[in-house]
């Protein structure tokens, strides 16, 4: 596979930036995010069949990750609530503060393929996320149905926007700006998101992190919860049940539960006999990155290894 490089026009580039309060070491800051700064996601499933660092498949430098999940590859719950994922977490740990004003940048690339499409993401595909311990929706994530890029921020007023659409056969990059603080600050923008150098017209204006966020964090009585916010990203699918009963050539009677946040889901729908199965989803990652600022998280002339 050819190398991207960071002046092509063949690559857009994501750098997030997010106001918290880190609970780590000030080094956590401009730090370049190998392999060896990421966890698994407790709920991927079969670590060592997804998620792979490889050298034939980069957007600069020797090393890139490649994350690869089948029909039926699910854990836990996710295999109850119709979904299943393959993700990395970083180590690096953050918080909301009442103060509004710090900021970090989380940059990072991913290679779009050419078969990407409806059917590869099964209508529902995260490509990164941001969550809070203890709280069932992200804080924010950008996803994909195979045809666009879109950018939910579930606890600001319910904020959807529609970032872009999809070119196959490449790298993207991206450029997002959050804030965690929840002191409301008339002006201030909480979220912004940039592609390819250019500011996207979707942000918010009010908190992304609210006391009702707080509240779902800690009425779980969790001795250990200390209200982390972690950024995970990879392959995340969801309603997987819903798109194989649209799809599917048969029509098995299923069970069906309802969510914590409300939603009917089909359970357990990889147990069915859908008359056929997700197409298998490659996803390949590279030069991740947190900083400081957009400079310190962007892509450098030193690569991520």
């Amino acid at each position: 596979m050819k190398k991207g490089s960071g002046k092509s026009p063949n690559a857009v580039f994501i750098a997030l930036t997010v106001v918290s309060v880190l609970l780590v070491t000030a080094n956590s800051y401009a730090e370049d995010i190998t392999v060896s700064e990421t966890i698994t996601n407790h709920l991927s499933a079969s670590p060592k069949e997804t998620f792979f660092v490889v050298e034939d498949f980069v957007r600069s430098g020797k090393t890139g990750q490649k994350f690869i999940l089948k029909h039926g590859q699910c854990k836990g719950q996710d295999c109850k609530w119709g979904a299943h994922r393959t993700e990395r977490r970083l180590k690096a740990k953050h918080a909301s503060s009442k103060k509004v004003g710090n900021e970090i940048f989380y940059g990072l690339s991913i290679h779009i393929p050419e078969n990407f499409g409806y059917e590869f993401t099964a209508g529902k595909m995260s490509l990164f996320q941001a969550k809070m311990t203890g709280v069932d929706m992200p804080l924010w994530m950008l996803d994909t149905d195979g045809a666009g890029y879109y950018l939910k921020l579930p606890h600001s007023r319910s904020v959807k926007c529609t970032i872009g659409f999809i070119e196959k056969g490449r790298w993207h990059d991206f450029v997002v700006k959050a804030d965690y603080g929840r002191e409301q600050v008339k002006g201030h923008k909480y979220f912004e998101i940039w592609q390819n150098g250019e500011r996207q017209d979707c942000d918010s204006s009010t908190p992304i992190v609210t006391n009702k966020v707080m509240g779902e964090s800690r009425s779980h009585g969790w001795n250990s919860n200390k209200q982390e916010i972690t950024m995970r990203y990879g392959i995340y699918k969801w309603e997987i049940g819903d798109f194989l009963k649209f799809t599917g050539s048969k029509k098995p009677k299923v069970k069906t539960f309802i969510q914590p946040n409300g939603y009917t889901n089909i359970k357990f729908p990889f147990k069915y006999d859908w008359g056929k199965e997700l197409m298998t989803t490659v996803m390949y990652y590279d030069e991740v990155r947190i900083g400081k600022s957009l400079e310190e998280a962007s892509i450098q002339d030193d690569a991520v290894d």
